[in-house]
């Protein structure tokens, strides 16, 4: 692909040049196919339909393995860490596992895949470890978490070790939206759809 040609040619400056002219034809962040495109052959990051934010900031540390679903909100700083230093070993240091320190050939860190559900937020801040490997559907993760462990769908969490809290709707609301598959709609029929959508919720409120 020509722009992924460019993408990988360009220095740093133009390469948020680039980004910026390919969000601003095709939508925005949130609908750019062309983005998503770039970040899953380029960087192994899955981003879907919809989702915008941090997951789409390379300063941020969100490596290959990882999948974002449809519809989510990332906030800036969100840290996503895959493999730990081998505790277990003589030494933590990377000349075990990392070929640049000389020792190995090939990385030999299990960094496990991480699956981030639909409408999932995860907020300013936030810490997840490779102990992680499920975030549910219509998650949410307050600022600052440190996520240590799978987080059920439709749960809030928050604090260090990230906590459940409550969770956002009674299971008949839960069952209902699950039903539903509203992430799987794009912009225009989820215009359609959203008062019915909005009255799932209503009596929760």
């Amino acid at each position: 692909m020509i722009l992924k040609f460019l993408y990988n040619l360009a220095p740093s400056f133009l390469k948020t040049r680039l980004i910026k002219k390919i969000t601003k034809k095709e939508g925005g962040q949130m609908y750019s196919a062309t983005l998503r495109h770039l970040y899953r052959t380029k960087y192994g990051v899955e981003i879907g339909y919809g989702t915008y934010g941090g997951c789409f900031d390379r300063s941020n540390n969100i490596p290959s393995g990882v999948t974002f679903g449809n519809w989510c909100s990332i906030a800036p700083k969100v840290s996503i860490h895959r493999a730990n230093h081998p505790i277990q070993e003589f030494t933590m240091h990377p000349l075990l596992y990392n070929p640049v320190a000389g020792f190995v050939d090939t990385d030999t860190l299990y960094r496990p895949r991480l699956f981030i559900g639909h409408d999932v937020w995860i907020g300013d801040g936030t810490i997840i470890l490779p102990s992680v490997t499920s975030i549910g559907n219509g998650a949410v993760i307050g600022a600052g978490s440190i996520v240590t462990k799978n987080v059920e769908a439709y749960s809030v969490v928050v604090g260090n070790p990230a906590r459940k809290i409550k969770m956002r709707f009674t299971p008949k609301v839960i069952r209902d939206l699950e039903t539903s598959r509203w992430w799987e709609m794009d912009k225009n029929a989820l215009k359609k759809e959203l008062q019915n959508l909005v009255q799932l919720t209503k009596n929760e409120k």
